[in-house]
């Protein structure tokens, strides 16, 4: 019973994990598409650019009036100044408070030094995706045996991508203009790919072994069987062995050498 409740457990867990890593992957290709659900504005922004439009149609208005006043003569030239520098000051005074109010509610809605959780989550979501393709990329050129020059373009990618997930992480907006902060960064990312580069290629070990495995197996099939095979219904039909072309010791030796040279990165 217990070996039957382990088997079963066994194949829940290999439907199972699949499924997670489906997911988890969709979620990391897709997460900038999140940004959407965020809002890049905070909601009161649209009060106060009320609030400013009625002070400066306040202030407007106030100034036409006593122009009008003044043509009318029910004030003279000395009440005119008078109200009108009073009415400068004042609409100065209430437009500076709208403004740090609006500059309070855009520190309130920043998030890491952007200007939203909206656009952080935007640029953090394309990063990611990037940084995903690089590190299949990566997989797939170790997993085919592929040479160093295949690895450039996925272990740039990750590069570049270390560089924003630091910067979008620890450093703000601002600190980007510092030389000094872009050469810290270049360096913590050259590092952060290094690490990732032999991680992927630590975790990728076994899959390159399969793949070379099964590339030998389908070179049995393709190339050594069929001169084997050729070279065997030769002999049976005529007799004699077959001596055109390579022989069968060529064939034998160039088998094992292949043989070789896969058990050998094993």
């Amino acid at each position: 019973m217990e070996p039957l409740m382990k088997t079963i457990t066994e194949k829940d867990n290999n439907k199972i994990l699949p499924f997670i890593k489906g997911v988890m992957a969709f979620m990391l290709v897709t997460l900038s598409l999140f940004h959407v659900f965020f809002n890049a504005k905070s909601k009161l922004v649209p009060l106060n650019n009320q609030k400013y439009s009625v002070e400066i149609n306040r202030r407007n208005d106030l100034q036409n009036q006593y122009l009008e006043d003044l043509k009318n003569r029910k004030i003279d030239i000395e009440q005119y100044y008078v109200l009108a520098t009073d009415l400068v000051k004042t609409s100065k005074q209430n437009v500076a408070k709208i403004n740090a109010e609006k500059r309070q509610i855009n520190r309130d809605h920043s998030f890491r030094g952007r200007s939203s959780f909206h656009f952080w989550i935007f640029v953090f979501g394309l990063v990611t995706a990037l940084f995903f393709f690089s590190c299949k990329s990566l997989h797939d050129d170790f997993s085919r045996g592929s040479t160093f020059k295949f690895h450039f373009v996925s272990l740039t990618g990750i590069l570049v991508s270390g560089f924003w997930f630091i910067h979008l992480i620890f450093l703000t907006q601002k600190d980007f203009t510092q030389n000094k902060y872009v050469l810290i960064l270049v360096i913590a990312a050259s590092f952060f790919a290094a690490f990732t580069y032999f991680l992927v290629k630590y975790y990728t070990y076994k899959d390159q072994i399969i793949y070379r495995q099964l590339s030998f197996i389908e070179r049995v099939k393709r190339i050594y069987y069929k001169d084997m095979i050729f070279k065997a219904m030769y002999a049976e039909e005529s007799g004699k062995p077959y001596k055109s072309g390579k022989l069968v010791d060529d064939c034998i030796d160039e088998f094992h050498e292949d043989l070789k040279r896969v058990t050998d990165n094993i």
